[in-house]
C-alpha cells in the first residue's frame, strides 16, 4: 500500500517587532510578494484595537525555513527606508547655486532700496 505523506508543517518564528501596524502591513506585503507566508499578530488588530505603547506593536511571524530569506528582505527594506529619497547624484534638490546667488543679490538690492527710501522720509 502506497501512502503519500505530507511534509511536516513549518513552525512559525517571530522575525520582527514593529511599533506601527501600518508599517507592519507594508513589510508583510513585501515579504508576501517574495512568496513568503507572513502572519501579523497585534493587539491593534483585534475587535477592540489598542494602539498605545507596547500594545500597539505588531509582530511578524514567518515559517522557520524562510528566516534567512526574510532577514535579507527586511534588511533591504530598512536600508531603502533609511536612504529614502536620497539622490546620490544631487543631494540638494533645491535651485541651482546661480539662481540662489541672483535671488540673494535681488533681496539685498531691494532691502537697500527700502532702507534708502526710509532714510529720505525721516
Amino acid at each position: 500500500m502506497d501512502t503519500m505523506t505530507e511534509p511536516p508543517a513549518s513552525r512559525f518564528v517571530r522575525v520582527a517587532r514593529i511599533g506601527d501596524v501600518g508599517r507592519a502591513r507594508i513589510i508583510a506585503a513585501r515579504l508576501r510578494s517574495e512568496g513568503i507566508e507572513v502572519r501579523i499578530h497585534s493587539e491593534a488588530l483585534g475587535p477592540y484595537p489598542v494602539t498605545v505603547g507596547e500594545l500597539a506593536t505588531a509582530e511578524l511571524w514567518i515559517p522557520s525555513d524562510r528566516v534567512d530569506e526574510a532577514t535579507l528582505i527586511l534588511l533591504d527594506a530598512d536600508v531603502s527606508e533609511i536612504l529614502g529619497g536620497v539622490d546620490t547624484d544631487r543631494i540638494d534638490d533645491g535651485l541651482p547655486v546661480e539662481y540662489r546667488v541672483v535671488a540673494l543679490i535681488l533681496v539685498v538690492v531691494f532691502a537697500a532700496a527700502v532702507v534708502a527710501r526710509l532714510m529720505r522720509v525721516f
